[in-house]
């Protein structure tokens, strides 16, 4: 290279120092096996250059190759001096122009290594603030991930990212073994919870004293029968003279009066009915199928379950005669849950009252 610059800077009468002069067609004098050899190992290493460009940042492609190579080939002992001084000033050019852009491909990938470590930045302290055992570790990686986003040299970075990722690995994975078993265990409470809940809804759909549906039980299934468009009928019971039952021998009798009565009741009806306490000493009952079904459950009761009930009262048999007045009527498929019962009511007052009068 030293030796083709001075052949470069060749004397204006065309002599090389310390050369004897050789005169050619070119119009100039040189010593031609040695301006061979220069020139074969010139384009040589211009074409390494080239080459080892491409391989040292192959986003730039084989721009500079291509530029070195074809500058070489106008270059061969018949060149003039022009020629020769246009090829240094290009290849000057090239290489600037070659720098340049690898400073640039160099800044661009500092700048998005420093983006991508703001991101996973944002993503620790995130997942920091969420977790709190964890936070204070993923603060200090996040810290150090944030310094090394400042860095302006891109092998530094890489170094810095290596050097924290084993230690963010072993956060993240401690917070996933353990968020896994904290998943676990709240899905198992859930589950807890939500057989509580059934079980406590199920009871508050229960008469604590009889043991059958309660007022909100029976709703909801007379609501249901309703919505289903299927036909049903209602039975409305209300004891008779059960005030007076309390009076006389209290509301202990009264309460197991009300509990037998309940058993006795419920065994009338098939297990697609329902049977609810109303309140106080009113049932009700709801029978599936046709409107005779409803009349031979009122029969039934009327059979089976009023009569004598046998009592124990301070170690001493008692005999109880429980009467009930049975109201029955078929839903017309068009009423709504409250004006059925509002009918079914009305129908056991009037069978009540008739009750009385035959008296």
């Amino acid at each position: 290279m030293i030796s083709l610059k001075k052949f470069l800077d060749f004397k204006g009468d065309g002599s090389m120092p310390g050369d004897a002069p050789v005169s050619n067609s070119s119009g100039f004098n040189n010593t031609a096996p040695e301006l061979g050899c220069l020139l074969a190992a010139y384009q040589a290493t211009l074409a390494a250059m080239g080459a080892n460009a491409g391989k040292a940042i192959p986003a730039l492609g084989s721009t500079l190759d291509s530029a070195l190579n074809r500058i070489s080939l106008t270059l061969n002992p018949a060149a003039t001096p022009e020629i020769f001084h246009d090829a240094r000033r290009d290849v000057d050019e090239e290489l600037s122009q070659w720098a340049d852009k690898a400073q640039e491909h160099q800044k661009q990938s500092e700048q998005t290594v420093r983006e991508l470590l703001l991101v996973v930045f944002e993503a620790t302290a995130s997942t920091g603030t969420r977790d709190e055992k964890f936070s204070r570790e993923i603060s200090e990686l996040s810290d150090r991930l944030r310094t090394a986003a400042g860095l302006d040299n891109l092998p530094m970075i890489r170094r810095s990212i290596m050097e924290n990722a084993s230690a963010l690995n072993k956060s993240v994975a401690k917070m996933a073994d353990e968020g896994r078993e904290s998943i676990r265990k709240l899905t198992s409470e859930i589950a807890d919870y939500q057989t509580r809940l059934i079980a406590s809804e199920r009871r508050a759909l229960v008469d604590a004293l009889t043991g059958i549906a309660n007022r909100r039980g029976f709703e909801q299934q007379l609501e249901q029968r309703v919505q289903s468009g299927q036909p049903f009928s209602l039975l409305v019971v209300d004891l008779n003279g059960f005030k007076a039952t309390n009076d006389r021998y209290g509301h202990i009798v009264g309460d197991e009066i009300l509990k037998r009565f309940s058993t006795e009741f419920k065994a009338q009806f098939l297990s697609e009915d329902t049977v609810a306490r109303w309140g106080g000493d009113e049932f009700v009952g709801i029978v599936a199928g046709p409107a005779k079904e409803g009349t031979a459950r009122a029969d039934r009761v009327r059979h089976w379950v009023l009569g004598e009930y046998k009592l124990a009262l301070d170690n001493q048999a008692i005999t109880v005669m429980v009467d009930a007045a049975v109201g029955t009527v078929a839903w017309n498929g068009t009423e709504s849950g409250l004006e059925l019962f509002a009918r079914a009511d009305k129908e056991m007052y009037r069978v009540k009252q008739t009750a009385r009068e035959l008296v």
